[in-house]
C-alpha cells in the first residue's frame, strides 16, 4: 500500500490518495468533487482511492 497526499491545483482541495499495487481496479478517471478538475487517469492495473481531507472555502471556489 502507498499513501499520498494530493492538492487540487484548481481550488486547492486535499486528498488521501491511497493505492493498492495488489488489488486490480477499475479504467477511468477522478475528478475533484469539489470543482470538477480531473485530478487523476487511472489504467485499471492497481486500486486507487481518494479522500476528501480538507475542503475549500466556497468564496474562494466560486471566484
Amino acid at each position: 500500500m502507498h499513501k499520498s497526499d494530493i492538492t487540487c491545483p484548481s481550488c486547492g482541495s486535499g486528498f488521501r490518495r491511497i493505492q493498492l499495487t495488489s488489488e486490480p481496479g477499475t479504467k477511468g478517471e477522478y475528478r475533484c468533487p469539489v470543482c470538477d478538475t480531473a485530478l487523476e487517469q487511472f489504467s485499471g492495473d492497481k486500486f486507487i482511492a481518494y479522500r476528501l481531507t480538507v475542503q475549500p472555502e466556497l468564496s474562494r471556489v466560486m471566484k
